[in-house]
């Protein structure tokens, strides 16, 4: 009897462990608030270090006689060492010249309008002096396709007595180097709007009829160049 009653009790004892589910692999997903499915640990996402990097918008204008240039020259240096930044950028700009006058034969004045585009792009040395004062060196190549308001041809049609102004579309790659320095007005170490005195090295080598820094001397104000 007492032999039939330890076999009957062995045989409900291993029922029940066969009901009970089977352990986890995984412990700590199973430890959760009710109607939740598990804790689940929560990586922290890493974020860019912005004190790294040199950011300037590079928004451009500037003038000469008759005519503006306009358009956008965005930069993005990256600390190397210290307070000394690398980094390269692109360039494109639209040139726009309005009522520039021609005399014919006969001393009469006639006037037209011309365009052009500039695209290109470059690299930068910049070095952080102190609470926005820097010093920089920037070598770019730009490519200017343009009107040739310097080379203008005015035609007289005696039949007629009509004039056109004949402008052939002048094509220029020129190289620039800019050594300059100049103080941050946003007074931050990542985002610069400038004012920048800088000289181009390459003035006496390159096309100053159809160069963007045809003085050799540059004044930056925010986004004005003033040459």
């Amino acid at each position: 009897m007492l032999f039939s009653l330890l076999a009957f009790s062995s045989v409900i004892l291993k029922a029940q462990d066969d009901e009970l589910p089977p352990p986890s692999s995984h412990p700590q997903a199973e430890i959760g608030l009710p109607g939740q499915q598990g804790f689940h640990q929560y990586t922290k996402k890493k974020t860019i270090d912005l004190s790294n990097y040199l950011i300037e918008p590079g928004l451009h204008l500037s003038f000469m006689q008759g005519g503006f240039n306009i358009g956008v020259s965005p930069y993005l240096g990256y600390r190397v060492w210290k307070n000394l930044y690398a980094g390269a950028g692109v360039t494109y700009l639209y040139t726009g010249y309005h009522n520039i006058g021609y005399p014919d034969a006969s001393g009469a004045i006639h006037y037209t309008n011309a365009s052009g585009n500039t695209y290109g792009g470059g690299v930068l040395l910049q070095y952080n002096i102190w609470r926005g004062f820097f010093v920089r060196n920037k070598f770019e190549i730009l490519h200017r396709t343009i009107d040739g308001v310097y080379d203008a041809t005015v035609n007289v049609n005696p039949q007629n007595n009509t004039t056109s102004i004949y402008l052939p579309k002048i094509q220029k790659t020129i190289p620039d180097m800019l050594l300059g320095a100049g103080y941050n007005m946003l007074q931050t170490k990542n985002i610069f709007i400038p004012v920048m005195f800088s000289y181009n090295a390459l003035y006496s080598v390159t096309d100053k009829l159809y160069s963007l820094y045809p003085h050799g001397w540059v004044v930056q104000v925010g986004i004005i160049d003033i040459f």
